[in-house]
């Protein structure tokens, strides 16, 4: 889902980073700048709600916009993402790529040319 996700975004223009997991992805967001953060919930080392505490409880990070893309579909898995700061959460089996383009659009606009 990974590829799939930053192939849709790469094809839009945007400049996509992937992180293996929730430690990759909270080491790439301290040491270099990004508009958004795409993270599922199940990961290896740190899952994601852990993930959206870190970096909404941080300093200089705490307005990145973080977007919570899982196929936990219970309505208290969407509260916990919500919970933790994640400012948008979109369960895996109920968007299509338009949804994903839509929401990424509204976090941080178009793609630059």
């Amino acid at each position: 889902m990974r590829e799939l996700e930053r192939k849709l975004l790469s094809n839009r223009g945007y400049e996509v980073e992937s992180a293996v997991d929730g430690m990759d992805g909270w080491n790439a967001v301290r040491t270099s700048p990004f508009d958004l953060v795409v993270t599922d919930i199940d990961m290896p080392r740190m899952d994601g709600i852990e993930l959206v505490t870190l970096i909404k409880g941080h300093a200089t990070l705490k307005t990145l916009p973080v977007l919570v893309v899982s196929y936990k579909d219970r309505e208290e898995d969407r509260q916990r993402g919500l919970t933790a700061g994640a400012d948008y959460y979109l369960t895996k089996g109920s968007f299509h790529d338009e949804t994903l383009l839509q929401v990424v659009v509204d976090l941080i606009g178009e793609a630059e040319a």
